[in-house]
């Protein structure tokens, strides 16, 4: 009997496996042309006097969560895409002053080198010594412990497992203290490098397709504030960050909807769904520092006032 139920299973096995690779591989190719599809719509940073990011277009499918139930999972009938560019607004004094940094942090590099060949001309053959004489006595209470143990002396295996501890690892004292003060200097540039990162400024431009501006509340929850260039246009205003040095980000959230009112994207089983567009959003999330945050907005609502929706209209299908 089991070997009966054995056998029949394994055909259904094969099914739900064979239904999932289908699928992803059909979704490969059609990820493919998505992406070719969307990516040209996307806007030059360069006509912005704006910079991106050195690997500027992202894609890939929407990640989807379902319960695996073999050819029977259920998923979206249409698969949930995006492409994205990330682009920095220009700020020529911070980028003097981060450039500043980086040249700080090579001469630093170059001094601790320098300094770490002087020890050693100087100290190499002390320090040498001081090492070998370390290794000779962990390996004497190594040899201890070892002997102790094999004869079953506890107590003693054990205090000489202590020793052997308190003895760690080699350090040269005047070595340390050299490589602790560029140690400290160094954690001063990360420091002053990380509160300059804090004031960089960005705007995430995406194409996503069948979906809407709120299928992720409540993380996004735009409301509609009016239309931009004839089509639903949406708005949602993040809770500012805290960044330190007491300086907030303000995180605004723009969306364009082009599609049907009411749009839901109902699920199917996996192997059956439809590789089409239906509905296509265009968003503009900035991220900026509490007192730009209103003209990097006003920055972004403009390039999205020159994009192609007309084109990007005839990418749905009816």
């Amino acid at each position: 009997m089991l070997k009966q139920l054995t056998t029949l299973a394994a055909p259904v096995f094969l099914l739900a496996h064979a239904a999932a690779g289908q699928d992803a591989d059909a979704m490969s190719r059609w990820g493919k042309a998505t992406t070719d599809a969307l990516a040209r719509f996307l806007p030059d940073a360069s006509r912005w006097g704006m910079s991106v990011d050195p690997y500027p277009i992202f894609s890939g499918a929407a990640a989807e969560t379902y319960v695996y139930q073999g050819a029977n999972s259920m998923v979206r009938r249409y698969p949930e895409y995006i492409v994205h560019q990330t682009w920095w607004y220009d700020d020529a004094e911070l980028v003097r002053q981060m450039a500043e940094v980086a040249r700080e942090k090579a001469a630093l590099k170059q001094e601790l080198e320098k300094a770490g060949d002087e020890f050693f001309n100087a100290h190499g053959a002390e320090m040498k010594a001081a090492e070998k004489a370390h290794l000779a006595e962990v390996d004497k209470v190594q040899k201890e412990f070892t002997s102790l143990y094999q004869q079953g002396k506890t107590a003693e295996a054990k205090a000489a497992l202590a020793k052997l501890g308190k003895l760690g690892a080699f350090v040269y004292p005047p070595y340390q203290a050299l490589t602790d003060s560029f140690d400290k200097r160094q954690k001063e540039l990360d420091s002053r490098e990380r509160s300059l990162q804090n004031f960089k400024r960005k705007v995430n431009f995406q194409i996503r397709v069948n979906r809407t501006p709120t299928t992720t509340a409540p993380a996004f929850a735009p409301k509609l504030v009016g239309t931009l260039a004839g089509h639903p246009f949406y708005r949602q205003v993040r809770e500012n960050v805290s960044l330190g040095d007491a300086m907030a980000a303000g995180l605004v959230d723009l969306a364009v909807y082009l599609g049907p009112p009411g749009y839901q994207n109902t699920k199917v089983k996996i192997g059956t769904r439809d590789l089409a567009i239906k509905t296509v959003v265009v968003w503009a999330l900035v991220e900026s520092i509490s007192d730009r945050i209103k003209a990097d907005e006003a920055a972004a609502r403009k390039v999205l006032e020159s994009m192609d929706y007309e084109g990007l209209s005839k990418l749905i299908e009816p």
